[in-house]
C-alpha cells in the first residue's frame, strides 16, 4: 500500500546557490522511485517533494541530498 507524503526539506549552508543547483537537485531526486514531484529552491534553501515512502524512505532521499553535496537539517 502506498504511502504518499509531502516532505519539505532545508538545506544547510546556503548551499543552493543558483537554478543550476536547484535543476541538479530536482534530477537526482527525480529519479528516485516513488518521487511524484520535486522543487529545489536557491532563494529559501527548501526541497519539497511529494512521494511515496514506501518505495524510497526519506534516509535515502536524504543519502542522495547529502551524495550531491546538499546537507539537510
Amino acid at each position: 500500500m502506498a504511502n504518499i507524503e509531502k516532505l519539505e526539506l532545508t538545506i544547510k549552508d546556503d548551499a543552493i546557490h543558483c537554478e543550476g543547483c536547484e535543476g541538479r537537485i530536482q534530477t537526482v531526486l527525480g529519479k528516485l522511485p516513488g518521487v511524484m514531484k520535486v522543487a529545489a529552491d536557491h532563494k529559501t534553501q527548501q526541497v519539497s517533494l511529494t512521494i511515496d515512502t514506501t518505495k524510497t524512505p526519506l534516509e535515502e532521499v536524504k543519502d542522495k541530498l547529502e551524495f550531491a553535496g546538499y546537507h539537510t537539517e
